[in-house]
Order: structure tokens, then C-alpha cells, then sequence
């Protein structure tokens, strides 16, 4: 899975970039496979208010899931979780259509 970062108003740090991209590969990766797939991660910083974006192209669709709060870590996981089930959701659909295709 490839990565691209966006940082606006907001100074990254190696550790959190390298901590986003091993927390997405565990989860997300199983469910994309082997398949190309790319994450474009994007921190914006508003007053008080952190805003955290994935975005993951896989499937040849677009999964997007956003999360505004004031503490960015908890928000990786809640983000994830998103996307996580997104992806679960449409590899299940694939599965059903051809499991439907064989039978019929």
C-alpha cells in the first residue's frame, strides 16, 4: 500500500507518519490484499480542532472517512474503523456475486 501525506497547519513528526502507515498496513492491508491500493492521509489543524482524512483508492473505488477532534490519536483508530468496514463491506459484495455467478 502506498502512502501520500498532506500536513495543513499542522507539523508531522516521522514517528506519526510511521505510526499511521503500520496501524493502516495491519488493518487495512489484509483486506485489500495483494492488490494495489493507495491511502492519501490528510491532517488539517483549525483553532483547537484536529482534522483527520484517509482516503483509500483500492477496487477502482475511492473509500473516504474523516474524523474532527481535539485529540489526533484516538481519531487514527476511529478512522480506521471506518474505512474498515467500508472495505469488509465491498469484499463481502464480491464474494456474494460470485459465489452467486457459480451457482447460477
Amino acid at each position: 500500500m502506498q502512502f501520500a501525506f498532506t500536513f495543513r497547519q499542522f507539523e508531522a513528526t516521522d514517528d506519526l507518519k510511521e505510526l499511521i502507515r503500520s496501524r493502516a498496513e495491519k488493518r487495512l492491508g489484509r483486506l485489500v490484499g495483494g492488490k494495489a491500493a493507495e491511502a492519501r492521509v490528510t491532517i488539517a489543524t483549525e483553532k483547537a480542532w484536529t482534522q483527520l482524512e484517509i482516503a483509500v483508492t483500492a477496487f477502482g473505488e475511492v473509500f473516504k472517512s474523516s474524523e474532527k477532534t481535539q485529540d489526533l490519536y484516538p481519531a487514527i483508530d476511529v478512522v480506521l474503523d471506518k474505512l474498515e468496514r467500508q472495505l469488509q463491506r465491498r469484499r463481502d459484495m464480491f464474494k456474494e456475486r460470485r459465489r452467486a455467478a457459480q451457482q447460477g
